[in-house]
Order: C-alpha cells, then structure tokens, then sequence
C-alpha cells in the first residue's frame, strides 16, 4: 500500500543524513518547516495484532501561526531533505481541530482525522436498498464520514450487510474489515482505505503506506 513517490524521494530515502520535514496547511494558509515547533501523530492499523479495526489518528501539533481557527482543516505535508536536495511535498494526514490554545502566537492544536467522525449513529439515507453488498456500503459509509474511498480497497462484491440496527458507522466498518481480513485507516490524502492484513505480511518488515515501521510496544517487527 505504498504511495507513489519521485526517483528523487526514493534515492534520498535510501541516501544517509537524509531527514524529513513537515509543513502544515491550516484552512488554505500554508505553514512551513520553520513555524512548527514539534509534532506527534498517534496511528496505527491495530492496538493489539488483529483484523477488524477502524484505527482514528490523532495530531498534536505546537506551531507558530497567525490564526487556527475553530474546527479548522488541518493538513499534514512531509518532504525529505539531504544538504541542498529536498523532494516534493506528500500529503501525510488531513485532521479537524478539536482543541486549540495560543499564547503569545504559539497555538497547541489537538486534532483527529476524519474516522473520529465514525462514532455517530450510521442512518443510511432512504434510497439505499438492503442487504447491500461491502462495496456499495464502504463507499456510503465514506461518504458518512465526510470523506471518500480509496480505489486501492479491495471488496468482495458476494460480501453483504443488512439494515444497521443501532450500529455506528465504526462498527459497520469493523464488520466489512473483518470480513476481508483487514483494517481500515484514512490515508495521508484523508480517502477510507482497507488494508489487508496479508498485504502486510508479504512484506520483511510491516509498515505504513509512507514506509514509517510499525511497531509494537516500541519494536519493530519483523515477519
């Protein structure tokens, strides 16, 4: 599930002394590598080695910035860096504002990405037609959540649901990604994406879509 990058991206990420930066786009008003004082994201595919999952990623963020207004859309930017060699821009994250303060120009913003949003009740609108099969419901779900579905998710067409009785929208995608082996996360460009657990293992060392390590308990494991 990597994304695609530049020749340029892959020989940096391969060169020693290279590192990474990050930019921030706060409503549409960019924030370079100099207004960031630091950053975490807290993300991954699973809490404990398991299918079925709908991870929600969270951003702290302290930066200088001229404004972050209320329930801003923040989006998240990396591009790698060696002496005078820097690669383009990669989206890594877009995420709503949920708690903000500044003092003296610098803002602490807490933000989550768009799977926040699955919490809520999922009431299908009326012209959709039960049992539905996993795609239609995937695509309808993301929908519901204010986002869009990444055309790299595989679905079963054979693979149906019936009318939700008192279910999130978490718990019906819990149900589609367990179906398919899989976990749902929301990619760097904020598109609903499963991603199969054996898609994972087929690999020496399980990663994001970014090439970061997964790692549990602070290891990096390797398969």
């Amino acid at each position: 599930m990597a994304q695609t990058t530049s020749q340029l991206w892959k020989n940096l990420w391969n060169t020693k002394g290279t590192r990474q930066e990050f930019a921030f786009d706060i409503n549409g008003v960019w924030y370079g590598p100099e207004s960031e004082v630091e950053h975490s994201v807290d993300s991954g595919l699973f809490e404990k080695f398991s299918i079925g999952n709908a991870a929600t990623a969270k951003l702290t963020l302290k930066l200088y910035a001229d404004s972050v207004p209320r329930a801003a859309t923040i989006k998240r930017f990396v591009r790698l860096r060696n002496k005078n060699q820097v690669s383009e821009w990669l989206p890594k994250g877009v995420f709503f504002t949920n708690r903000r303060s500044e003092e003296d120009g610098l803002w602490t913003v807490e933000a989550f990405d768009a799977m926040r949003k699955a919490e809520q009740r999922w009431e299908p609108q009326q012209n959709l037609v039960f049992p539905m099969n996993m795609h239609t419901a995937s695509l309808a779900l993301a929908q519901a959540i204010g986002t869009s579905l990444d055309s790299r998710s595989v679905l079963n067409p054979a693979f149906t649901i019936d009318y939700p009785a008192d279910y999130t929208i978490r718990d019906e995608l819990r149900f589609i990604a367990a179906a398919h082996g899989g976990n749902w996360i929301v990619t760097g460009r904020g598109e609903l994406l499963l991603v199969p657990l054996q898609s994972l293992l087929e690999t020496n060392h399980l990663v994001s879509e970014y090439g970061d390590a997964i790692v549990f308990g602070g290891v990096r494991i390797l398969v």
